[in-house]
């Protein structure tokens, strides 16, 4: 997949959006930024977390960029605390372990025979939903550490899902 964008973020109430490979508007060089993300992101110092952890760590490894460690991923930790359940998508989480309403993915692209690729989605729209996507992962990790640590899964998470990513 190409990288539309990279979405970061590093504490609560902080999200990022990197746009590098919109259709229009200003985007910055892919090389460069994954140049710039390098460090941090393969930093063994500096935990990563994310949601779905394993689609963007191949995307970005395909472009050169082997992010490490990954230490937590909210979707599979869901996944250890209810193994049926169906709020496995951020989109869930978020409403169900924040009360926090995210826009849905069709708002921007459509959906159907007129649906668009996010690469045509202005980058003035992009950048809320993709820096909410980074900070809501962020604000759902404590919670969902407790939730692991509750149901007895963090044995479960640490050696056998994670390193699976």
């Amino acid at each position: 997949a190409g990288i539309v964008g990279i979405s970061l973020a590093i504490k609560e109430g902080q999200g990022f959006y990197i746009p590098v490979g919109h259709l229009s508007g200003n985007n910055l060089d892919l090389q460069k930024v994954l140049s710039v993300l390098h460090e941090p992101l393969t930093d063994s110092k500096i935990s990563k977390i994310a949601h779905n952890a394993k689609y963007d760590y191949i995307v970005l490894a395909k472009h050169g960029l082997t992010v490490s460690p990954i230490t937590f991923d909210t979707m599979i930790a869901e996944f250890v605390v209810d193994p049926s359940s169906r709020n496995l998508g951020l989109k869930n989480l978020a409403f169900t372990r924040l009360g926090e309403e995210m826009t849905h993915i069709e708002e921007l692209i459509g959906k159907g025979k007129k649906q668009i690729s996010m690469a045509e989605v202005a980058i003035e729209s992009v950048a809320p939903y993709a820096a909410a996507d980074a900070e809501n992962t962020l604000r759902l990790l404590p919670i969902m550490q407790a939730e692991v640590e509750h149901v007895h899964g963090q044995k479960l998470m640490d050696e056998i899902e994670m390193p699976l990513i």
